[in-house]
């Protein structure tokens, strides 16, 4: 403990900011971490089932299967199921906003990250140089005193801010790309496995339509205004 209060100490009042600065960039990696945690599962496994349940005309085990589970994927395949008798249209928009939510909460305070990393190396050279204007006013009342300390603490003082500037920005750059990574991630597989699962119900519904006209005679469908749920739920 008292070498960190040394630490601090020696690299000038600069370093009050920076170590604000590095216990915010803390506080939101552990909140990034547990928000990844909760709104992040991309619930592996689950868009194979659902397809497969479907085509068998499962569609209340597809939705029970959905429902149980957690994460935008799962919720953007419980939409599809539920909207399922609404136009394809509309199915992809009610998913999109419920994509949106998740990724809001995915992406809430990336930027805090991102500007710590910019931010962090600028007010480690600011206490370089006043760290090093300290240095030369000592170089100049050496002349007087003869004393090379208060020299070599100035020089001190700028090594110490930009080394603590310099490791907050490599933490900070290295979780927001990783955190940033995540999110595309998610937003990719679950915008992919929604379109599956629509894809599925689509084909299913023509494969209907098809018999039905085998049996009824040429009948005009228009995916754009009906649902594209087939079969009634099990």
């Amino acid at each position: 403990m008292d070498k960190i209060l040394h630490f601090i100490h020696a690299g000038g009042f600069i370093m009050v900011p920076l170590l604000l600065l590095s216990i915010a960039a803390l506080a939101v990696i552990g909140e990034r971490i547990a928000a990844f945690s909760q709104f992040g599962d991309t619930a592996p496994g689950l868009l194979d089932k659902t397809m497969s349940l479907c085509r068998a005309g499962k569609d209340t085990e597809a939705l029970q299967a959905c429902e149980g589970r957690r994460g935008p994927v799962a919720a953007c395949l419980t939409v599809v199921l539920k909207h399922a008798h609404q136009p394809v249209r509309e199915v992809e928009r009610v998913v999109e906003e419920t994509g949106q939510d998740y990724f809001i909460r995915l992406e809430r305070f990336l930027p805090v990250l991102d500007t710590a990393t910019t931010i962090a190396p600028l007010m480690g050279l600011l206490g370089t140089i006043l760290g090093m204007i300290g240095a030369f006013n000592a170089i100049a009342a050496q002349q007087h005193s003869g004393s090379s300390d208060a020299v070599l603490g100035g020089v001190s003082e700028a090594l110490y801010a930009t080394a603590t500037g310099l490791v907050i920005a490599v933490v900070c750059f290295v979780a927001y790309n990783y955190f940033a990574a995540r999110l595309r991630t998610v937003t990719a597989e679950t915008e992919q496995a929604a379109t599956k699962l629509i894809n599925v119900l689509v084909e299913r519904r023509h494969q209907s339509h098809a018999e039905h006209v085998g049996l009824n005679g040429d009948a005009p469908m228009k995916e754009d205004t009906h649902g594209i749920q087939a079969t009634p739920r099990a």
